[in-house]
């Protein structure tokens, strides 16, 4: 049995004892707080200016598309689709024998649309070419790939939740995927995130392969993968596949699913799995929990709502009354705030990205990025949530902000290595665990 005493200034966000100042590993493991102990294998003394902690979830993101994104030709700058087709053609095709270019967003460009495919042939040619939106739920390919992907009837070459095509374009290289995800988590690490979880809807046993692949070699942070309400196989929910914990049965009511959203819910129910949906406005807020109240989740586990961008009290306290929580992303309201101010009327704009009103109802919340649309950064979620620059009376105190964002409380079991020491410069990770 190997100990550890870490002796200075931890914050536990357990409400029970928020601060505590002394910490004792046994295995890896917290064994006690605040305990007795004076001795142990390894002691670690906290400077006055460091604080130990639980580390940073981003409790929604895209992992392979967030790596695929920095494998691409980066679109996020665009501000017209001009600038769209001369980044493109300042590049040619990547080893794959295709162009892949991602990051623009259509409302922010002059033209208020996205490229079609007679725009993307003047300056991509031959080459097969597609180009993803910053949501990734829209793609626009030329001719070329059209051709190659056999689609026929999309005169204007712009596929909405079209993965089933898209699967057909040849892949990223493994090797690739790899390098980037090296660098992409020594950011994380610096940032004092440990854990994620994929709320990717086409996420099945292969994509757990890729996952763990990618994880195991490249030194990542914890990984929950949701699983495609359509595609859970013989997974089991709460189960370890290769290192990756298998999350809630993901379900994406806008894609044009085999099953409608009451009868893939009460599915993922029966096979023991809760389901995360995704709900972006009050329509689909309102069928989702018609759904859910006609089906109760297996025992021991809750359903989730996925961002609840927009939702009015009267359904708040329906998400309440059926127990389930919220993973949402206070980063859209500074990264989309003048979308916001211009399209959403002043009297719904107070509900957009609701907080404060979660925590009155008691609605348990974690906080996302939803990278790669918005990059991760626990810090800015963070600080739009006790800032919010529309409306602030959704606003939310820091330390329940916080609460939101850590993988877990400090307390007796929990894994060591979530825990990061954080200093004025930033996170690192504590040591003495290994």
């Amino acid at each position: 049995m190997t100990s550890l005493l870490v002796r200075g200034k931890v914050h536990t966000f357990d409400k029970n004892r928020p601060v505590a100042t002394k910490l004792l590993v046994r295995d890896g493991t917290v064994y006690e707080i605040d305990s007795g102990a004076d001795e142990a294998d390894e002691i670690i003394e906290l400077g006055s200016d460091e604080i130990l902690q639980p580390g940073w979830r981003d409790d929604h993101l895209h992992l392979l598309s967030t790596l695929a994104s920095r494998c691409s030709i980066d679109l996020s700058k665009a501000t017209s689709v001009d600038e769209v087709l001369q980044l493109l053609t300042q590049r040619s095709a990547g080893d794959n024998g295709w162009m892949r270019g991602w990051g623009y967003e259509p409302n922010f460009l002059r033209e208020k649309r996205h490229p079609t495919r007679s725009e993307l042939d003047q300056v991509t040619l031959e080459i097969p070419t597609v180009v993803h939106d910053r949501s990734g739920h829209v793609a626009v390919v030329n001719s070329a790939a059209a051709e190659l992907l056999k689609i026929k009837g999309f005169g204007d070459g712009i596929l909405v939740e079209q993965e089933d095509v898209l699967s057909q374009v040849p892949r990223l290289e493994i090797a690739e995927l790899k390098r980037t995800a090296t660098e992409v988590f020594k950011e994380w690490r610096r940032m004092g995130v440990v854990a994620v979880t994929d709320a990717t809807h086409t996420n099945d046993q292969g994509s757990l392969d890729v996952l763990a692949e990618i994880r195991e070699e490249c030194g990542g942070p914890r990984i929950t993968a949701m699983i495609g309400a359509d595609r859970l196989g013989d997974l089991r929910f709460g189960e370890t596949y290769k290192g990756i914990e298998i999350g809630h049965a993901k379900v994406m009511p806008d894609v044009g699913l085999q099953e409608d959203l009451s009868t893939l819910v009460a599915t993922a129910h029966r096979a023991g799995f809760p389901v995360a949906v995704h709900v972006m406005d009050i329509d689909m807020l309102d069928e989702t929990l018609l759904a859910l109240e006609t089906s109760s989740p297996p025992p021991s586990t809750i359903d989730r709502l996925e961002h609840c961008s927009l939702a009015m009290p009267e359904q708040l306290d329906r998400v309440a009354q059926l127990g389930v929580s919220v993973c949402t992303q206070p980063s859209f309201l500074s990264r989309r705030l003048d979308k916001y101010l211009e399209d959403i009327s002043p009297i719904e704009q107070p509900w957009l990205w609701p907080l404060s009103s979660l925590v009155e109802r008691d609605i348990n919340v974690t906080l996302s990025s939803d990278s790669p649309v918005v990059p991760v950064d626990p810090d800015e979620w963070i600080h739009v949530a006790t800032t919010r620059p529309i409306q602030n009376r959704e606003a939310i105190s820091e330390s329940d902000a916080r609460a939101m964002t850590v993988v877990s409380p400090i307390v007796p079991g929990l894994p060591a290595d979530l825990l990061v020491r954080a200093t004025l410069s930033g996170y690192e990770a504590l040591g003495g665990f290994d």
